[in-house]
């Protein structure tokens, strides 16, 4: 496996990006949260990225505009941006004909939803907390937020709203594996009933009694990261090795 890191520029904007490359026909593109970048919450991006590639597996981990190392602002940026950058990333390893899973975490979670729902060809979607942003919201569009110290105009709020996720996920024809946590402060128990209900048959709802949004322990992160890899490489088809510590499980 070759790691690098480099720029590129998707939809007319400079982007960091991290590759994992090891040569094969399968990828998966990590898509992090609001206020996140391209390692994702307690550098758990960096953790699956890397035993996906101990199995052959590729990865591309990037920052959205205005997030991490990319150009911009983070105010400048706006939900559909994240999902036409998503997108477009896609699009280009589909079109050297990988086999795709997008794996998102909070708002990268909600972009790779609605990214999925609109690309049939995809083999798997990985959504840690998403986000359906059911509740109505009271500001306008160039209204300026402050955030965790971080800027972000309404619009954002606005786009993802009206994207309706949870609609999205009803439209994801390929396997899903989503991770909710009932201690989600972020994600209220409203939201989280949101994406449940909307889950299809061929999608794993793995629900964790007081787990937060995404401020995981150590122990708590490696689990999960374990789960998603494994079910990741049953998506695309890839049998584990013998003796091998990931193994696909469910909770809830």
């Amino acid at each position: 496996m070759v790691e690098t890191s480099e720029d590129r520029v998707v939809a007319g904007r400079r982007i960091s990006v991290v590759v994992h490359e090891t040569g094969g026909e399968d990828v998966v593109l990590f898509c992090h949260g609001f206020l996140g970048s391209l390692t994702g919450p307690q550098r758990a991006f960096v953790r699956a990225a890397r035993r996906l590639a101990e199995h052959g597996v590729s990865s591309l981990r990037f920052d959205q505009y205005g997030s991490g190392g990319s150009a911009g602002e983070h105010e400048e940026s706006s939900f559909t941006d994240w999902c036409v950058t998503t997108a477009a990333l896609l699009d280009t390893e589909l079109e050297r004909g990988r086999r795709v899973v997008l794996f998102g975490q909070s708002m990268g979670a909600s972009a790779a939803v609605v990214v999925s729902s609109q690309r049939p060809g995809l083999r798997g979607l990985v959504a840690w907390v998403p986000d359906p942003n059911t509740d109505p919201l009271d500001v306008g569009p160039d209204d300026l937020l402050e955030e965790a110290g971080q800027l972000v105009r309404g619009r954002f709020w606005l786009e993802a709203r009206e994207a309706d996720v949870a609609a999205c996920l009803r439209r994801v024809a390929c396997p899903a594996y989503v991770v909710q946590c009932t201690g989600d402060a972020l994600v209220d128990e409203a939201n989280r009933h949101a994406i449940a209900t909307a889950a299809r048959d061929h999608h794993v709802v793995d629900t964790w009694a007081g787990l937060p949004h995404s401020a995981w322990t150590h122990q708590q992160t490696e689990e999960i990261v374990r789960r998603s890899v494994a079910f990741v490489l049953a998506a695309i088809g890839r049998p584990l090795a013998e003796g091998s510590s990931t193994q696909a499980t469910r909770q809830g």
